[in-house]
C-alpha cells in the first residue's frame, strides 16, 4: 500500500484537518495540498492535455515512444478453478527483462471478452495478497474500519463475469524479482538525469500489458480497461492518461490533492511539476471513470473536492455522466465493496449490464502457491525464450544491466537521429526540441515587442561576475549590450533528490535557462547575438537552442566535462537533460547560426557537435583555452 506505515501509526481520517497552504513559490512535495483549476472551454483543456501528456511520458523516458520489442508470452503453468482459469505468464517487456503475472479468463464462456489491466499496490504479498474483508457493521461506525484487500478475488470474480484480468506484479514482488528491492531500483539522482526511474519502467510495463492483452484472440481490443488500488492506481491512472487503447477505468484510492504518493514507483522526474494528480487524472475524459475513494486515507475529500475538479473537465465534452465517485467508510483498502462498486462499473460499461446487484463477489479460494511463474521446475530463463532476426537471443538482465541498457538505449536514440544533412537537421530540431524543453521544463514564448534593428547583445554571466572589459569592448564596437546577471546554483543533486523535490519542483538550472529564454524572446529581435560567461555559458547555449532567433553565440564552456554524469550533477543539473542530449542537442538546435564553444580544456568532448555543423556547412568553432574580450568581438561582428 501507498505509505502503508502511515495507516498504522496515525488517523488518516484527520490528519490533513486544517492544512496550511504554502504560500505560492512555495517548493512543493508528495503531501502538498494541490488541485488544478479546471479550463473553462475544451479547447483550452484539450490543449494543456496535449502538454501534460507530453510531460508524463517524457518523465516516464517515453518520449519519444522507444521502439516495442517481441514480448514473447511464456505460460508456465495453468490453474484450474470451477468457473475460471488462471495462467501463469511472463512478457519480455524489455529485451532480457520480464514482467509476470496471472491471467484470468473466463470457464465454459465464448469471447472475445472485454479485458482488464489490474496492477496492485504496495501490499506486502502483491497481486497475491489475500486478506479477509472487514464485516461490514450495522450501523456504519463513527471511525473508519481497517483497510484490507484481497487482490486474487478480482480477478477470479472478474473472470467469473465474463471479462478477462490480467494482475501484474510490480517491480521487486513475486515472480518479477530481476529487481531485488522495489523501493531501491533507481534509488538517486544520477538515473533520473536519463529519466530512467521505477515509475518509468512500471508505466511502460503497463503499456506492455494492454499491447499483450490486445494481441490475444480470447480479448476484444475495443474493450480494454484498468483498475488498481493504491499504487496500482497510481499506475491506473497514469496508464489511462496516456494509452488512448483504455477504454474504462477504475482506479482505487489514490487521486487525491492532498497526497501524491509516497513510494519511488509513484514519482519520476518532472511527474508534477505545475500538475497534479486529479489533473493528470482528468486526462481520461471523456471515457468512462469511477473514482473510488475512502473515508480513512488520503482520499477522504474525493467526493468534495477532487471529483468535483475532474467533472468539470468531463462537463466540456458534455459527458458528466461517464464518472463518479462512491466513498466507503474505511482505511486504505481495496475491500468488498470497493471491489463490487468496480465490477458494476465494468459491467455498465462493458456489458451492458446496469443492475449491480448481478455484479455481487462470490466466494473464492485459491492456493496462491500455484500462481507462481518462475518455480523449480520453471525456472526464469536465462536467455530469451524466442531468436529475433537471427540475432543470439538477449540475455536475461541483472537491475545494473537493466539500468545500463535503459541509459544507452536513450544515448543511441539520440545518435540514430543525428544530422548528416540539412533535410536530418529539420527533422531532428523538430523532434528535439520539445523533448530538450520538457526536460528542462522550460516554456518558451513567441516573441513579442516592436521589431528591433539595432545590433545587439546579449550577455549572460553569474552574479559577482566581471564583465566590464568584455561590455566596453562591445559598446565600442557599437553594440548595444543586455546584461543579465544569474543567482548562483547552490543545489546539489543530492539535495534534489530529497523528499523526490525534483518530481515536484524545477532545478536552479532550470529557472536560469527560464530567464535567459524570456530575455530572448522579450522582443522581436531581428539578430541577436548572444555571449555566456563563466559558468553561466552552458545556461545559454541550452536557452539559444530553445529560443530559435538567428545570430552569433559565444560561450564559455568551463572546461565541462559533458560525457560525465557526474559533472552534470554538480552544476548543470535536471532530470532527463541527458535523455534529450544535453548541450550537444542544444548546439545542434542553434545550427546553422555560427557557434564558439571556447575554454573547452581537455574534458569537453565537441566531435559530434562538430559532425554535425559540419554536414550542414555551418560555422563552428572550438577553442580549448579563453578567449580575450577583443577576440569575441571579432568573431561577432565578422563585416567590421
Amino acid at each position: 500500500m501507498s505509505r502503508l506505515f502511515l495507516c498504522a501509526l496515525i488517523s488518516l481520517s484527520t490528519l490533513y484537518a486544517g492544512e496550511a497552504v504554502p504560500p505560492p513559490g512555495a517548493p512543493r512535495n508528495v503531501d502538498t495540498h494541490h488541485l488544478f483549476t479546471p479550463p473553462e472551454k475544451k479547447d483550452a483543456w484539450e490543449k494543456r492535455a496535449a502538454e501534460l501528456r507530453r510531460q508524463l511520458l517524457f518523465s516516464a523516458g517515453l518520449f519519444p515512444m522507444p521502439e516495442k520489442s517481441p514480448l514473447h508470452p511464456l505460460v508456465t503453468g495453468t490453474y484450474e478453478g470451477p468457473d475460471f482459469f488462471v495462467d501463469n505468464v511472463a512478457l519480455e517487456t524489455y529485451p532480457g527483462f520480464y514482467l509476470c503475472g496471472n491471467i484470468y479468463r473466463p470457464k465454459n464462456m465464448k469471447g472475445p471478452f472485454p479485458a482488464i489491466a489490474n496492477p496492485h499496490g504496495h501490499w506486502k504479498n502483491g497481486r497475491l495478497e489475500i486478506e479477509a474483508d472487514v464485516p461490514k457493521a450495522e450501523p456504519a461506525p463513527a471511525k473508519p474500519a481497517p483497510g484490507k484487500a484481497n487482490l486474487t478475488a478480482i480477478g477470479i470474480n472478474l473472470a467469473r463475469q465474463g471479462i478477462v484480468c490480467f494482475s501484474y506484479d510490480m517491480c521487486g514482488y513475486n515472480d518479477t524479482n530481476q529487481i531485488p528491492d522495489h523501493r531501491k531500483f533507481c534509488n538517486g539522482p544520477q538515473p533520473w538525469l536519463w529519466n530512467v526511474s521505477l515509475n518509468g519502467l512500471q508505466l511502460w510495463n503497463s503499456i506492455r500489458v494492454v499491447d499483450y492483452l490486445e494481441s490475444r484472440p480470447d480479448v476484444d481490443k475495443k474493450r480494454l480497461g484498468a483498475t488498481g488500488a493504491s499504487g496500482g492506481g497510481t499506475q491506473t491512472f497514469q496508464l489511462c492518461a496516456v494509452d488512448e487503447r483504455i477504454k474504462c477505468a477504475v482506479p482505487v484510492n489514490m487521486i487525491s490533492a492532498y497526497m501524491q504518493g509516497g513510494c519511488l514507483c509513484e514519482n519520476a522526474p518532472g511527474l508534477r511539476i505545475d500538475t497534479d494528480n486529479p489533473e493528470i487524472g482528468s486526462l481520461f475524459a471523456p471515457k468512462p471513470l469511477l473514482l473510488i475513494a475512502a473515508t480513512g486515507d488520503w482520499t477522504k475529500n474525493v467526493p468534495n473536492e477532487e471529483w468535483p475538479a475532474i467533472k468539470k473537465v468531463y462537463d466540456l465534452y458534455g459527458a458528466g455522466d461517464k464518472t463518479a465517485c462512491v466513498q466507503f467508510n474505511y482505511g486504505h483498502n481495496y475491500n468488498i465493496e470497493s471491489r463490487e462498486a468496480m465490477y458494476a462499473w465494468f459491467g455498465r460499461w462493458f456489458l451492458k449490464d446496469t443492475n449491480p446487484e448481478h455484479f455481487r463477489e462470490k466466494p473464492s479460494e485459491i492456493d496462491v502457491e500455484k500462481l507462481h511463474v518462475w518455480t523449480a521446475k520453471t525456472p526464469r530463463p536465462e536467455f530469451s525464450t524466442v531468436e529475433d532476426n537471427h540475432e543470439k537471443p538477449k540475455k536475461t538482465l541483472t537491475e545494473p544491466e537493466l539500468v545500463q541498457a535503459l541509459t544507452d538505449d536513450a544515448a543511441k536514440r539520440i545518435s540514430a537521429i543525428w544530422p548528416t544533412d540539412n533535410g536530418s537537421l529539420k527533422k531532428f530540431q523538430e523532434k528535439m526540441r520539445p523533448v530538450l524543453e520538457q526536460a528542462l521544463n522550460v516554456h518558451v514564448q513567441a516573441p513579442g515587442g516592436e521589431s528591433i534593428s539595432d545590433r545587439v547583445v546579449l550577455l549572460v554571466s553569474d552574479e559577482g561576475t566581471s564583465t566590464a572589459e568584455l561590455k566596453a569592448a562591445l559598446t565600442a564596437d557599437k553594440a548595444s549590450v543586455i546584461e543579465l546577471a544569474l543567482p548562483p546554483v547552490k543545489e546539489t543533486a543530492e539535495s534534489l533528490w530529497k523528499d523526490f523535490f525534483i518530481a515536484y519542483n524545477r532545478t536552479a538550472t532550470a529557472e536560469r535557462v527560464q530567464r535567459i529564454a524570456d530575455v530572448l524572446t522579450k522582443n522581436k529581435y531581428r539578430h541577436i547575438d548572444a555571449i555566456g560567461v563563466g559558468r553561466a555559458g552552458l545556461s545559454l547555449l541550452l536557452a539559444r537552442g530553445l529560443v530559435n532567433v538567428d545570430g552569433r553565440t559565444v560561450v564559455d564552456v568551463d572546461s565541462f566535462a559533458n560525457m560525465d554524469d557526474n559533472a552534470f550533477m554538480d552544476r548543470l543539473y535536471s532530470p532527463g537533460l541527458r535523455r534529450a542530449g544535453d548541450v550537444k542537442t542544444a548546439a545542434m538546435l542553434i545550427a546553422p547560426s555560427p557557434l564558439y564553444l571556447y575554454k573547452t580544456g581537455s574534458e569537453f568532448k565537441s566531435d559530434e557537435i562538430a559532425k554535425g555543423y559540419d554536414s550542414v556547412k555551418a560555422e563552428l568553432r572550438v577553442e580549448s583555452s579563453t578567449l580575450s574580450p577583443t577576440a569575441i568581438v571579432e568573431w561577432l561582428n565578422p563585416k567590421k
